[in-house]
């Protein structure tokens, strides 16, 4: 008679192989949709090719991007690799005299 653990095997490899590369996979492509339906004209974006700027124009399949006053470019809706957050002032320290005399 066969081993009946090595019956298993194939079915502990195949549930691994989801929780560790399908599961994690769904969530981050879930993750980077809610990412793009965030897009809206006035946001700042980084391009995946490491281009900052603001949305100027949204359509279904592309995205325009001022990346320098007068200079706008259209971009795939892919293209975007993440919204830019404004940081906020409460957690900014001023610059004392001190430190500015090192800058």
């Amino acid at each position: 008679m066969d081993n009946p653990t090595g019956l298993f095997l194939p079915v502990i490899l195949v549930v691994a192989f989801y929780f560790l590369f399908i599961k994690p996979n769904k969530a981050r492509r879930k993750q980077f949709t809610e990412m793009q339906s965030s897009v809206v004209p006035g946001v700042r974006v980084m391009t995946t090719s490491g281009i900052y700027g603001v949305v100027t124009a949204v359509n279904e399949t592309s995205v325009s991007v001022e990346i320098a006053p007068g200079v706008v470019i259209e971009l795939v809706t892919a293209a975007i690799g993440r919204v830019i957050v404004p940081q906020s002032a409460e957690g900014a320290q001023p610059i004392t005299d001190a430190q500015e005399g090192e800058l």
